[in-house]
């Protein structure tokens, strides 16, 4: 234990003196008493008489008095404890831009549900992770976002993937992880890179098993979060004069989509991710978490030495004591 204000210890030599005359206030509380001619049966009744209550009078005094300079001196603990310290660790987000993400069996929308979502897990972001990136893709893909601490940058990203209504189509789930894998290609720092996937599934591209064989080699999880449900839904977008109009094929036929998750438990399987389904949009962020807490890897203890303030603690015993001193005067 140390004092940030050792000289403070002056002010116990007050305490004497305050004692003393508590004591010449109890002799004259007694002298008034035997003046008074109460007798025997009414002292034990009163509350001037008693000397246990004199006593503890002078014991809560002074712990009052010793416990206002003990805060006054500022005493502080010393208090040494270990922190874990684990792998700092990228995550690359990998969105499915495609038309079929706009299908409302998750309301608002599968696509709207996952921003959401995201950016609630972002603005929590877990200490674990360091950067995150952004990959978006349909047919094509496309890099939005390199890997960043500033989350303010990635949510720009994420508003302007919403209000893009052009219909995307396609899905190449193959030529995302691609991206993906360039991403990371591209960062200098040797940081571990977390890939998550989240789609409605139903790969239509052709690259897909030649970067699954890739990423197996390279030892690169990816983890998948599939979103949708399992009733036939149409697609809603954005007509040329603004209005909302329903997706329909060549031949006037409303195109319907249906969440198909095999492409995904596939993907999460051969590289050793985990798969996630998605039904209401309200386990997104939960599975988020909990790709980040498997991955996360413990590299030792870190001991911590610091000093905690008791100043409070020695303040509240001035309290209670001041406290029963005016109880018993």
């Amino acid at each position: 234990m140390r004092f940030l204000e050792p000289d403070m210890a002056r002010f116990l030599l007050a305490l004497p003196p305050a004692l003393g005359f508590l004591w010449l206030f109890v002799r004259a509380k007694r002298r008034f008493r035997q003046q008074a001619s109460i007798g025997p049966a009414w002292q034990a009744l009163s509350r001037l008489s008693s000397g246990s209550r004199d006593a503890a009078l002078f014991v809560v005094t002074a712990v009052a008095l010793g416990s206002l300079v003990l805060a006054a001196m500022r005493p502080q603990l010393f208090l040494e404890s270990r922190r874990p310290e684990y792998e700092r660790q990228d995550l690359v987000l990998i969105l499915d831009r495609s038309a079929s993400m706009w299908a409302q069996d998750v309301p608002p929308s599968r696509f709207r549900r996952a921003i959401a979502e995201i950016k609630t897990f972002l603005e929590r972001k877990p200490e674990g992770i360091d950067r995150v990136g952004l990959v978006g893709f349909a047919g094509t893909s496309l890099i939005l976002s390199h890997l960043t601490r500033d989350m303010e940058s990635l949510f720009y990203y994420l508003d302007w993937t919403l209000e893009d209504r052009e219909p995307h189509f396609g899905t190449d789930i193959g030529k995302a992880l691609a991206s993906a894998r360039e991403l990371a290609r591209k960062d200098t720092r040797p940081t571990k890179k977390i890939f998550l996937v989240l789609s409605d599934g139903d790969d239509q591209g052709s690259e897909l098993a030649k970067q699954l064989s890739e990423l197996r080699a390279e030892r690169t999880r990816v983890h998948c979060i599939g979103i949708g449900s399992e009733r036939e839904s149409p697609i809603p977008t954005l007509g040329p004069d603004g209005a909302v109009q329903l997706l329909q094929d060549e031949r006037g036929q409303l195109l319907l989509t249906r969440f198909d998750e095999a492409t995904l438990r596939r993907v999460a399987s051969q590289t050793e991710g985990r798969y996630f389904r998605s039904s209401s949009g309200g386990e997104l962020a939960q599975a988020m978490n909990e790709v980040v807490r498997q991955e996360r890897r413990l590299l030792g203890y870190r001991a911590k030495a610091e000093y905690r303030d008791l100043h409070r603690v020695a303040l509240l015993a001035a309290a209670l004591a001041t406290f029963g001193m005016l109880l018993m005067l």
